[in-house]
C-alpha cells in the first residue's frame, strides 16, 4: 500500500470542494450553526446528522457512486458525536485541569516565556490524547454510511485499515484534518493573546465563519484517504473480502468466529466508553459553583460584621451597592436588589456559622465567614453580586483531587494505546474465517488466531477495567453523586 501523505490528500479535498463549492459550503455552514446550538440539546441531533450529510457528498463524489441513506446513518450520528464530544471534553479538560494561569505579568509584557511553558505543551498533550482515542474508529462512520454495515464490522474494518496502513501515516492525516477544521480560531487566538488577551474571545469569534470552509476541507482529507486506500487495495489483494459486506452463505466455523467477536468487540467498546462517561461526568461537575476558599480576607475596609446569635436570618446592607449579605446559622446568601447576586455560598463545613465579616479590597467585597470548629474561608464579589473567585478551573480543583484527573487521563491514555491493536486482532480473526475456501488457512490456525485474539481482549480488559472504573468513580464524585 503507497505511503499515506497529508499533502496529497489535502490538494484531494480542495477537489472535491471546487467541483461542488455551494452545496458543500452550505453543509459547511450548516454544520457551524449545529455546533452552535449544542449548548440548547438541538445540536447534540443535528450536527452529528449534517455531519454524514457531507461525508455522503464528498463520498459520491470521490467514488462516482451514489449513497444511500439507511438506518446505518444513526450508528454513524453516535460515533461522530462521541468524537466530537471526546476530543471536546479532552482538550477542555486537559487545558483547564493542568496547564498554569495565562497571566501577563509586567516582566513580561506580552506573556511569551509563560505562553511557550503553557499553551502548547498542553494543547499537544490533548490532542495527542484526542487523535490517539478516536484513531481506530477514522473510517468506521465512512463504511456505515457506505456500506449500511453493522456497527461491529465497520469499527473492525475502520481499525484493520488504519492497522494495515500505518496507524503513524493515519496518525498524522487525523491530526492534520482536525487542525485545520479548528485552525482559523485557534490560530487567530494565540496571536491574540501574545498581544491583548483581554480580545481573545472576540478575535476566536470573528473567525467562525472561516469554518464554514475549514471543516468540509478537514472531513474531505479523511474522505479522500479511505477512498484511495480502498481503491489501493483493491487493486494489490483482489481476494481480500470486506468486514463491511456480509458473506454470503457462511460455515459454522465463520458464524461461530463472526459470533464472538461481535460480542468481544461490543463488550470492549463499552470498557471503552467509561473513560469517555469519566469526561462527561467532569464536565457536567462543572456547572455548579466550586465551594468558598479557605482562608482569610485579605487587608482591605471593614463595611460591616455580623455575629450569629439567633436561628433567623439576619442581613447586611453593603453601602454604596444593592448587594445584601443574608446570613443564617447554617448558611450565607448574598442577594442583589433586583433579584440578582450570586445566591447562597457553597461552604466548606457543615458547622454553624458563628460570625461573617465583609471587607472592601479595591472594587470587590470580600466575605469572611467563621464556623465553629472550622477554619475561616473567603469568598469574593463584585458590586454586582457575582463571584470573582469562581471560575471553571478552580471548580475544577475543588471538585477534582489532585490524582483524580491523572486517572482519567491515564485512564484515556491506556484505552487509546490498546484499542487499536485489540479490535485489529479481532478483524483480522474474522477476516481469515470469511476469506474463499482457496486461500483460508488450515482450522487449526484458524482457532488458534480466533482465540489468540480473544485472549488479547480479556487481556487488555483486565487492564483497563480497574482503571476505568476508577475515573468513573472520580467523575461520580466529582458530579456530588458518592
Amino acid at each position: 500500500m503507497p505511503a499515506l501523505r497529508v499533502w496529497p490528500v489535502l490538494q484531494a479535498s480542495f477537489g472535491l470542494l471546487r467541483a461542488r463549492p455551494v452545496v458543500t459550503l452550505a453543509l459547511g455552514t450548516a454544520i457551524v450553526l449545529s455546533l452552535s446550538s449544542v449548548c440548547c440539546g438541538l445540536g447534540l441531533i443535528t450536527t452529528p446528522w449534517f455531519m454524514c450529510e457531507l461525508f455522503a457528498l464528498q463520498l459520491a463524489q470521490a467514488s462516482g457512486a451514489a449513497v444511500s441513506r439507511t438506518l446505518s446513518w444513526i450508528a454513524a450520528s453516535l460515533l461522530l458525536l462521541g468524537a466530537v464530544l471526546l476530543v471536546c471534553a479532552v482538550a477542555g479538560l486537559t487545558l483547564l485541569g493542568t496547564a498554569p494561569e495565562l497571566l501577563v505579568f509586567e516582566a513580561e509584557p506580552l506573556g511569551l516565556s509563560l505562553l511557550a511553558r503553557s499553551t502548547p505543551f498542553y494543547a499537544l498533550l490533548a490532542s495527542g490524547v484526542a487523535v490517539m482515542f478516536v484513531l481506530p474508529f477514522l473510517f468506521a462512520p465512512l463504511i456505515l454510511i457506505e456500506h449500511a454495515a453493522s456497527l461491529d464490522s465497520a469499527v473492525l474494518e475502520s481499525a484493520r485499515r488504519v492497522m494495515a496502513g500505518g496507524p503513524g501515516q493515519h496518525a498524522r492525516l487525523s491530526l492534520a484534518a482536525h487542525a485545520l477544521q479548528v485552525a482559523p480560531p485557534a490560530l487567530v487566538a494565540l496571536a491574540t493573546a501574545l498581544i491583548d488577551p483581554g480580545s481573545v474571545p472576540l478575535a476566536a469569534l470573528c473567525t467562525v465563519p472561516l469554518l464554514c470552509v475549514t471543516v468540509p476541507l478537514g472531513q474531505g482529507m479523511i474522505v479522500c484517504a479511505y477512498v484511495q486506500g480502498r481503491t489501493a487495495r483493491s487493486g494489490s489483494e483482489p481476494s481480500e473480502p470486506d468486514l463491511s459486506h456480509a458473506a454470503s452463505a457462511p460455515c459454522a466455523a465463520e458464524q461461530r468466529a463472526h459470533r464472538l467477536t461481535k460480542r468481544s468487540t461490543l463488550a470492549f467498546l463499552g470498557l471503552a466508553l467509561l473513560p469517555m462517561l469519566s469526561l462527561l461526568l467532569l464536565g457536567a461537575s462543572l456547572v455548579r459553583p466550586s465551594r468558598v476558599a479557605r482562608g482569610t480576607a485579605p487587608t482591605g475596609v471593614l463595611v460591616a460584621e455580623l455575629v450569629v446569635r439567633t436561628p433567623r436570618a439576619q442581613r447586611m446592607v453593603l453601602p454604596g451597592t444593592a448587594l445584601e449579605v443574608v446570613v443564617s446559622p447554617g448558611s450565607v446568601r448574598v442577594v442583589a436588589s433586583d433579584g440578582g447576586g450570586v445566591g447562597e455560598l457553597s461552604l466548606r463545613s457543615g458547622q454553624p456559622i458563628e460570625r461573617v465579616r465583609v471587607l472592601r479590597v479595591r472594587d470587590a467585597y470580600a466575605i469572611e465567614v467563621h464556623q465553629l470548629g472550622a477554619r475561616s474561608s473567603v469568598a469574593t464579589v463584585d458590586r454586582s453580586g457575582v463571584r470573582l473567585d469562581d471560575d471553571l478551573r478552580v471548580r475544577m480543583v475543588d471538585r477534582v483531587v489532585p490524582w483524580g484527573l491523572g486517572v482519567v487521563l491515564l485512564a484515556l491514555v491506556l484505552t487509546a494505546v490498546l484499542t487499536l491493536p485489540v479490535l485489529d486482532g479481532l478483524a483480522r480473526a474474522r477476516l481469515a474465517h470469511a476469506l474463499p475456501h482457496g486461500y483460508r488457512p488450515a482450522a487449526d490456525v484458524l482457532e488458534l488466531e480466533l482465540r489468540r485474539s480473544l485472549r488479547r481482549v480479556g487481556v487488555a480488559g483486565a487492564l483497563l477495567w480497574p482503571l476505568s472504573l476508577a475515573a468513573v468513580v472520580v467523575g461520580l464524585r466529582a458530579l456530588g453523586v458518592l
